[in-house]
């Protein structure tokens, strides 16, 4: 498969939760993760906003992110950048 990302990313399988609108949080598995985006698997068929928050650590902080495309229970998003 040709590989059409900017940035390489490394791969991992870390626990992390999506918090959507209304505070509403899902658990997901990050398999790949770079500065700039990564690949999220949900473990049931959930469609997302355009935009939601990710944290890796049990929501003490957040990384806003932007979908660029989902399948049925996987998720590949951009993190947006914080305003300077």
């Amino acid at each position: 498969m040709l590989e059409r990302r900017q940035f390489p990313r490394t791969r991992v399988f870390k626990g992390a939760k999506l918090t959507l609108v209304g505070g509403l949080t899902v658990d997901c598995t990050v398999c790949n993760l770079s500065n700039h985006g990564a690949y999220l698997q949900l473990s049931s068929n959930l469609a997302l906003a355009a935009e939601f928050d990710l944290s890796f650590d049990g929501c003490r902080t957040f990384r806003k992110c932007h979908k660029i495309w989902q399948t049925f229970t996987n998720v590949g998003v951009s993190f947006q950048q914080a305003a300077a």
